[in-house]
């Protein structure tokens, strides 16, 4: 880069030491390595305004990507915010739907003598039959709702309670079969095939019987039990052959064989 200029400068220097004596080629040649030595000056001039430009393009676009990012970690933080607000509402809500069942069962529970007798009203110690089954299908319809809702836990607690206050009742079934469906979105395999497995020896007529055998066989399909889900499939296709279930049996034995 410096090469230009001291050739020029030692060209000054010869024709001045030859006492004006340079040619008329060696001043062409002179002007001609000035020239160049300008244009190349030009050019590097040229060179560093695009890299300042470009620096600065950079700089500008990384200075908008931070106020992108940072504007995103904002609304990021404030969707959590929003989302735990929720979530405390769900629970507050769970929860306070859990009293009101534990309110009802106590209610139900609670002993002859310390009901109020009112005129027209049963004798105390005999509980009106209507009554009861109201009281029943409310906390079975309000446990289905909680399932319904995907609130597993609260639907689980409130189907036992049910359960353990009218282990009888028309719906026990029912609600013993959406207490084994709940152990297997729980993925309590083990635990949802012996639910399963119970309600044909707690509630051999009722209507589910033959969808929990199914659901059993298919859970024993799951976990490698193949000669248990065929005996069990079986079961289903010739005890309950007019039911849609066996339909369903008849497809899976065709396809584990």
């Amino acid at each position: 880069m410096h090469s230009a200029p001291v050739r020029v400068l030692l060209t000054v220097a010869a024709a001045a030491s030859l006492g004006g004596c340079a040619t008329k080629g060696d001043l062409r040649n002179l002007r001609l390595e000035i020239q160049a030595l300008s244009a190349r000056q030009d050019s590097l001039l040229a060179a560093l305004r695009r890299q300042s430009l470009q620096t600065q393009d950079t700089v500008r676009e990384q200075g908008r990507a931070l106020f992108d990012f940072r504007g995103d970690v904002l609304r990021q933080l404030r969707e959590i915010d929003e989302s735990l607000t929720r979530l405390e509402a769900m629970v507050g809500e769970n929860q306070r739907g859990i009293v009101g069942m534990r309110d009802q069962m106590a209610n139900l529970r609670r002993p002859a003598g310390a009901q109020t007798q009112v005129e027209g009203a049963p004798p105390a110690g005999v509980e009106e039959p209507a009554a009861v089954g109201s009281d029943a299908e409310s906390i079975y319809n309000a446990a289905v709702a909680q399932f319904n809702r995907g609130q597993l836990a609260t639907a689980r607690t409130a189907f036992q309670q049910f359960l353990q206050a009218f282990p009888t009742h028309r719906l026990a079934s029912d609600a013993h079969y959406f207490l084994a469906h709940i152990l297997v979105q729980e993925d309590r395999v083990e635990d949802a095939l012996d639910a399963f497995l119970e309600i044909p020896q707690l509630f051999p007529t009722a209507a589910k019987v033959p969808e929990a055998m199914y659901n059993a066989a298919l859970l024993q399909i799951e976990l490698g039990r193949t000669a248990d889900a065929k005996a069990m499939l079986e079961r289903v296709v010739n005890t309950y052959p007019a039911s849609g279930v066996a339909t369903l049996a008849r497809d899976k034995l065709r396809e584990i064989r």
